[in-house]
């Protein structure tokens, strides 16, 4: 998609995206309120460092801080002295889940970099599988393609535990594992992720600020046992907990669908008559949320969105322009972090972590709807919004950072 690149636009979003280290260095003390906004912790994120046995103090500030209050330990990768292997590789791709944009984009995604990746001479092939939220009939088509001999397998499980066996036997086969939205807890992953928990506690903090601090909200997870959903969920328990006089009236499961999240937010809202003062979601679901208020004979609250589509977007832009704060999870450029984690693994670069996270942004501010949303969007669009111009995310040539022998690979489209 065309991008905007003006400078006039660039200030703009400068002064409305705030990287995700940069308010965690910011907030470890207490704040005053103006008026009318909360003060003492609320509103803002603890500082916690992930534990485990990787040193990340060698990472660059901005890539270290999107560790801060990771949702699981990062430990030194199983993969480090892992022999380089000969390409072209074959590629095997496992999906957990199909029924939306996000993972539609992904996939798409994934076959272009695969088919650049082929001309340039480092993959020979794609597999690609979907169980449809099946996770005995994914650990099967992963099995399958251990017995096939692909060369590395990026997977989305359904599960953190459940396809730990599954990981064993493609580490024991000579076959990384790269997980990409979705932490496993088996030691012989490389898990592709961003950090959830932060992007959960940022969003609930930054709308409890937009609440005054105060009131009911309700909180649309994704699917319920999904890593990313779970991890979201916490950090908006973790970012609300700081303020007493918030209160979680109701905890949904949208499925990171809009017709399904515009059912349970209706279903909730027709048992439910009290006021709400905000609405947090894990992704895209801001439009079926807004509807479901309309529909009701609600106002508009605040909203916060861990990743919105262009339809959410727009809708934000429509009714509430100052009222909201994003995040993203592009996936375009995490299947590209995915992919380039699993040639450079294969190509023997030596990655230092079992989790390779990215900084995660907060977006707020009519400026950056302005910048954000590209001519073409509308209401109904349901394709993934990419990172808002000027915020990278996992940036290629910041990826060397996170191996221990780096070499460049060929740029992707």
């Amino acid at each position: 998609m065309q991008r905007r690149t003006s400078r006039a636009r660039a200030g703009a979003l400068f002064a409305t995206v705030l990287l995700g280290g940069g308010l965690l260095a910011g907030c470890a003390g207490k704040t005053t309120g103006a008026a009318g906004q909360p003060g003492g912790d609320c509103g803002t994120v603890a500082n916690t460092p992930p534990g485990g046995s990787a040193d990340l103090s060698t990472l660059p500030a901005g890539i270290k801080a999107g560790y801060n209050g990771y949702f699981q330990p990062v430990n030194n990768s199983a993969y480090a002295k892992f022999a380089a292997k000969p390409g072209p590789y074959t590629i095997g791709y496992s999906d957990s889940f199909s029924a939306n944009s996000w993972r539609g984009n992904a996939l798409a995604r994934l076959n272009a970099d695969a088919a650049t990746y082929q001309q340039a001479g480092l993959v020979s092939q794609l597999r690609a599988t979907n169980s449809n939220l099946d996770n005995n009939l994914q650990i099967q088509q992963i099995t399958s393609m251990i017995n096939q001999h692909v060369d590395a397998i990026i997977a989305i499980p359904g599960s953190p535990t459940a396809f730990n066996g599954v990981i064993k036997q493609a580490y024991d086969a000579g076959i990384p594992f790269i997980t990409l939205a979705s932490h496993v807890t088996s030691p012989y992953a490389i898990n592709v992720d961003t950090n959830y928990f932060l992007t959960g506690a940022m969003l609930s903090a930054e709308v409890a600020k937009l609440a005054g601090g105060k009131g009911d909200v309700l909180v649309v997870n994704g699917i319920n046992g999904a890593p990313a959903s779970e991890a979201l969920a916490k950090g908006y328990e973790a970012g609300f907990a700081r303020c007493p006089n918030i209160k979680i009236a109701g905890r949904l499961e949208g499925q990171w669908s809009e017709p399904t999240a515009k059912t349970v937010t209706l279903q909730y809202l027709s048992t439910h008559p009290g006021k709400l003062a905000a609405v947090v979601n894990s992704g895209g679901m801001t439009s079926a949320i807004l509807q479901a208020l309309q529909q009701t004979g609600r106002q508009a609250v605040p909203v916060g969105d861990a990743n919105p589509d262009q339809g959410s977007l727009i809708k934000l832009r429509q009714e509430l322009p100052g009222s909201y704060a994003a995040s993203t999870i592009p996936p375009q450029q995490s299947i590209d972090a995915a992919l380039r984690v699993a040639i450079a693994t294969l190509q023997g670069q030596g990655p230092k972590y079992d989790a390779i996270v990215a900084n995660p942004p907060l977006v707020t501010g009519k400026a950056t709807l302005d910048n954000w949303i590209q001519p073409g969007w509308t209401a109904s669009s349901a394709d993934q919004a990419p990172a808002p111009p000027g915020t990278p995310f996992f940036p290629a040539d910041e990826l060397g950072a996170y191996f221990t022998s780096p070499k460049p690979l060929p740029p992707l489209p």
